[in-house]
């Protein structure tokens, strides 16, 4: 089964160029190509090609970049994601038996938060290594590069390999060295709008309160309306086959669900005559 590709947005932000739209400049071309004994990946761009045009400030409006804008619209955008592995956690436990995470993971989450943490507000910059991220939350190199791939298939991140030139030009040695990706804060364009009409930098009237709060209610609504076979096709990550497996187990429970409530039905209105 294939990961979910869906639209996504920058955080606060229009969409990404390149990444659903328009067009970068090219990379760097070689596939893991030893230069002088250094590695550089394939699709790295040099340090300082694209970063203006991937990092924007953070927030809604023209108070985007200011710590209260920005922290407010980061803490729906975690809410959102949380209640993203929530559902989908649910529905994998519901197919299978032991399964612990949804389509971010508990660590996914916590990813989540430290980038959250570490975001320059003011312009959007974000580059720490893996091995920073590693640290902070306390999980193997390799369950936070796992997560952070989980995070790019839902929506709530990109980035961009980098590299740079070494001072060795013209000399023996490496010419170009890899250094940490520049990520970029996204979200489903879905999930998006919604953030976007949670966060309002004025006083909160009676009726403005009242419409938060059924924005609150229309994506939980919009969320638990989704059947486990949606669940399955919008967020499942993992394993192609697995993934399968899941979705024939799921289509199972929605005809289960389905017959349950065509027999309450059938006892409220005295029959099926």
């Amino acid at each position: 089964m294939t990961a979910r590709t869906g639209t996504t947005r920058r955080i606060g932000e229009i969409a990404l160029p390149g990444i659903g739209g328009g067009h970068l400049p090219p990379p760097v071309k070689p596939e893991k190509i030893f230069r002088s004994g250094q590695p550089v990946w394939r699709n790295s761009y040099y340090e300082g090609q694209l970063e203006d045009r991937l990092w924007k400030p953070i927030g809604v409006g023209a108070k985007r970049g200011t710590k209260r804008n920005a922290a407010r619209y980061l803490a729906s955008a975690l809410q959102m994601a949380k209640r993203v592995e929530l559902r989908t956690r649910r529905a994998l436990q519901g197919a299978k038996k032991g399964v612990r995470n949804g389509a971010i993971g508990a660590i996914g989450i916590a990813v989540l938060e430290v980038l959250y943490e570490m975001v320059d507000y003011a312009t959007g910059r974000l580059e720490p290594s893996i091995g920073t991220i590693a640290e902070k939350v306390g999980h193997s190199y390799s369950a936070v590069h796992e997560a952070l791939v989980r995070l790019r298939r839902q929506g709530f991140l990109h980035w961009i390999r980098r590299s740079r030139p070494t001072e060795n030009k013209g000399e023996a040695g490496p010419q170009v060295e890899q250094i940490p990706n520049a990520y970029v804060l996204t979200l489903p364009e879905e999930l998006e709008t919604i953030a976007r009409r949670l966060i309002d930098d004025g006083p909160v009237p009676d009726d403005e309160a009242w419409r938060r709060k059924q924005d609150k209610a229309d994506w939980k609504a919009m969320v638990d309306k989704l059947s486990a076979t949606d669940l399955i096709a919008e967020h499942w990550a993992g394993d192609r086959l697995q993934g399968e497996t899941f979705a024939r187990i799921a289509a199972l429970i929605d005809a289960r669900d389905g017959q349950k409530r065509e027999s309450g039905r059938t006892r409220e209105t005295g029959g099926s005559f």
